[in-house]
């Protein structure tokens, strides 16, 4: 991680999060398609909106968000997080747990 330049982190950061964004997304969207289905005419157009959401959260979370953090310029320092668990000491109660 340490020797990843600032496209590479977003990159991986995307490639290990995509598939919780897609089970993420599923799971919403086949609730929003049995309302659409078994809601009637009540839920309809309440259930597309939801439709058109889910698939413009999908496409700002994969695509957007990424191109954003490169213009605005952030650099790798700012998306690694310094030292690592070796760093850590212990005994310290501020710490915090060590996954």
């Amino acid at each position: 991680m340490r020797k990843m330049s600032t496209p590479q982190v977003i990159d991986h950061a995307i490639t290990s999060t995509i598939s919780r964004t897609v089970i993420t997304h599923g799971s919403t969207q086949i609730m929003v398609l049995s309302m659409l289905l078994f809601g009637g005419p009540t839920l309809h157009y309440f259930a597309v909106a939801l439709t058109i959401g889910i698939l413009f959260g999908i496409y700002s979370s994969i695509f957007v968000a990424a191109g954003i953090v490169m213009w605005l310029g952030v650099k790798r320092e700012d998306l690694v997080k310094p030292g690592g668990a070796k760093d850590r000491d212990p005994n310290d109660p501020n710490a915090g747990a060590v996954v």
